[in-house]
């Protein structure tokens, strides 16, 4: 398992996520992610390329319905040849408040989209120049042409996926599972694992062939309870200002829907306060991975052989300092 860094990008400029890039990659992080939320993903990937040379970067995840599967498939092919074939590419379909309010694109079909979308940037890494691709789906059609070729080795392609519809999809025509952040080791031992095995076998591919990534969500400080303040403020944020389901999802899955209920009526009435009192010590314990350097590798240890690679969000609060915010988690680097 290699340790990674994700980006939102809502507390750093673009010269400042290139140079944390350049650190993570000096501290020997494998993967480098660009949540597409607050920021784009391209642009401060191509700062990030420009500031690297070997770590792996992905857009973690590209948001299937602000991007018709050409523009994102040129997009992909060009930032692979600048990088130097360095690209991951994470897609997901998004939810409701980013589709249909933030876009005013209906949030639809999404099994049925996310399987072609997938099917057709594969496909899009594989054609060379010159050559048709051709696809006619129920929600995609492609007829193109390129000019411009993939590199000889196609990147991957992950879907994000957790819920269990949408794992089916992803054990079935994606090159690597995404995951996102309140996973548990167990979580991913016991039930997602196996599900996605189930899923791959019965489309007839080899479930080992399927990559896993997932994201951690991250207060590395020498003060322990400020960094468990800084997880638990991040887990509360999951239910505001941004609604997800996928967090309220995991959270009751995983044994905290009474801490879900709670953060679902509080958080949106602005009581943050109250909000992080109703987080418990076991729900941080389980959902987060805080505290000193010392204590923060020995729960990135757990994860050994569950994933590939665990993308790591940093949550300590920049105060104007956003390269001092990123100190402790660049400790964690097998290089540091």
């Amino acid at each position: 398992m290699q340790p990674g860094i994700i980006f939102t990008g809502g507390d750093c400029g673009v010269a400042d996520l290139a140079a944390i890039a350049s650190q993570a990659e000096h501290a020997g992080f494998g993967l480098l992610g660009m949540a597409e939320a607050w920021r784009s993903a391209f642009v401060p990937l191509t700062a990030m390329a420009a500031a690297t040379r070997s770590i792996r970067l992905a857009p973690y995840v590209l948001n299937a319905y602000g991007h018709s599967p050409l523009m994102a498939a040129m997009a992909a092919i060009d930032f692979d040849d600048f990088s130097g074939g360095r690209l991951v590419l994470g897609l997901g379909g998004g939810n409701k408040v980013i589709n249909e309010t933030w876009q005013g694109i209906p949030h639809a079909r999404v099994l049925t989209k996310m399987r072609e979308y997938v099917t057709l940037l594969q496909r899009a890494a594989r054609t060379p120049a010159g050559r048709r691709l051709h696809f006619a789906g129920e929600v995609h059609a492609m007829d193109w042409t390129p000019t411009v070729g993939p590199r000889a080795e196609p990147f991957p392609v992950y879907l994000a996926a957790v819920f269990p519809a949408m794992l089916r999809v992803a054990a079935g025509v994606a090159d690597g599972i995404a995951g996102g952040a309140t996973l548990t080791p167990a979580y991913l031992r016991e039930v997602l694992r196996p599900a996605a095995a189930a899923a791959a076998a019965a489309a007839d591919r080899d479930p080992a062939s399927l990559r896993w990534a997932a994201v951690g969500v991250c207060a590395v400080d020498a003060d322990r309870e400020r960094a468990r303040r800084a997880a638990r403020t991040a887990i509360a944020h999951f239910y505001d200002p941004l609604p997800h389901p996928y967090y309220e999802y995991t959270m009751r899955e995983q044994g905290f829907g009474a801490v879900a209920d709670r953060l679902l009526e509080l958080m949106p009435a602005g009581r943050v306060e109250a909000a992080l009192d109703a987080i418990p010590d076991d729900c941080v314990d389980a959902l987060a991975i805080a505290g000193t350097v010392e204590e923060c590798r020995a729960r990135l240890a757990a994860y050994a052989g569950l994933v590939d690679d665990l993308l790591l969000l940093n949550t300590l609060p920049a105060n104007g300092d956003p390269l001092g915010a990123y100190a402790g988690l660049l400790a964690l680097g097998p290089g540091a």
